[in-house]
């Protein structure tokens, strides 16, 4: 019973559910809920193409074997197929290893297309570099060729990346925006034939984009009627009347 004019307390109330072992377990729990959403909302997503770089030597032979597996299992039963699982089984190396470069297999599928991008831009910085003496013509056909070596020397796996493997890195470039700087930098002595150098960026536009999809064609796609040989002629043909028009 309240007597008036005193203050009335709760202090025996709180005392009992401060002793109540219900109590204590929801607030603890309550508390760890607080922790956990307060930590998962400040932690930023992680890109599936993140991984660990490879630093020593034997690190980089690890990933390479692992994507060299992955090569291997995608010939045999496609992207779909693959698991981490049987990626370390083949590769001879712990599913530890594959977690430890790569956090999931859409990063090793990342990867694989990083390390094609780099052949590709290897060998054509290295036409580029040969035919800096070279006529027009002779560049373009020089360029042509590095896009048939590069998808050429194993088409199986050129069109699997093209086709089936899921697609290239966050970072990467459209391969014309990617290389536009260097076939500019490549057409610039032969500006006065193309239009000026005004018109270098746009030849530099045409060029990226015919090569890719004219190389892509005569590397991969031809028909079986259809020799290397007048495949490539015709190909380099119609770059430099695109070039020159």
């Amino acid at each position: 019973m309240r007597v008036p004019g005193s203050v009335y307390s709760h202090s025996s109330r709180d005392e009992k559910a401060a002793d109540s072992p219900l109590s204590v377990e929801m607030l603890n729990e309550c508390s760890h809920l607080c922790v956990h959403l307060s930590l998962n909302m400040q932690k930023p997503a992680r890109s599936p193409a993140h991984r660990r770089q490879p630093i020593q030597k034997r690190a980089q032979e690890t990933v390479d074997a692992i994507l060299d597996t992955v090569i291997r299992l995608l010939k045999r039963s496609g992207a779909s197929a693959i698991t981490t699982n049987n990626i370390a089984e083949t590769a001879g190396v712990s599913i530890g290893s594959v977690y430890q470069y790569f956090p999931n297999k859409e990063a090793i599928f990342v990867a694989l297309h990083e390390r094609h991008i780099d052949q590709v831009d290897r060998v054509l910085q290295r036409k580029i570099a040969e035919s800096t003496a070279d006529t027009l013509d002779g560049l373009v056909t020089s360029l042509l060729d590095g896009m048939i070596e590069a998808h050429a020397s194993d088409p199986e796996l050129a069109i699997l990346l093209d086709s089936e493997v899921p697609h290239r890195a966050d970072k990467s470039e459209e391969f014309s925006v990617r290389l536009h700087d260097l076939f500019r930098k490549a057409l610039a002595p032969h500006a006065k034939s193309l239009g000026g150098a005004v018109k270098l960026d746009l030849r530099a536009f045409l060029l990226a984009n015919m090569l890719e999809a004219l190389g892509h064609a005569v590397a991969l796609r031809r028909p079986h009627a259809l020799s290397l040989r007048n495949a490539r002629a015709m190909a380099s043909k119609a770059i430099l009347t695109s070039l020159k028009c």
